[in-house]
């Protein structure tokens, strides 16, 4: 799976850079709130919006890391809860049974 990964981010890059090359003299103007930027190298747009969408991504993937890994943190300390009740279920000493409570008791359930 690993491999699929690496070969479809390779083939993004090579895409990416085949188009950057192909407009390397190419020039726009960038309106970003107030603003303005004229004759930008369209190869430094590519790249910024790339490493803006870079960022995004790692901080949202940052977030779901720490969401999981509570998460995982969480279910540990209840399944330690769990096992150390089970633990002390197993441990309770067995009560004795009288003879005549067992003959009772096979006489109700006839």
């Amino acid at each position: 799976m690993w491999i699929i990964k690496y070969a479809l981010a390779a083939i993004v890059l090579l895409a990416v850079m085949y188009f950057s090359f192909q407009n390397a003299q190419e020039t726009t103007s960038i309106r970003l709130w107030k603003y303005y930027y004229e004759e930008v190298h369209l190869v430094m747009v590519i790249f910024a919006s790339f490493a803006v969408g870079v960022v995004f991504w790692f901080l949202v993937s940052m977030y779901q890391y720490f969401k999981v890994t509570s998460q995982v943190s969480d279910l540990r300390k209840k399944n330690k809860q769990l096992l150390d009740e089970i633990k002390s279920l197993r441990n309770l000493p067995l009560e004795e049974v009288a003879p005549q409570d067992m003959a009772e008791d096979a006489g109700e359930s006839r």
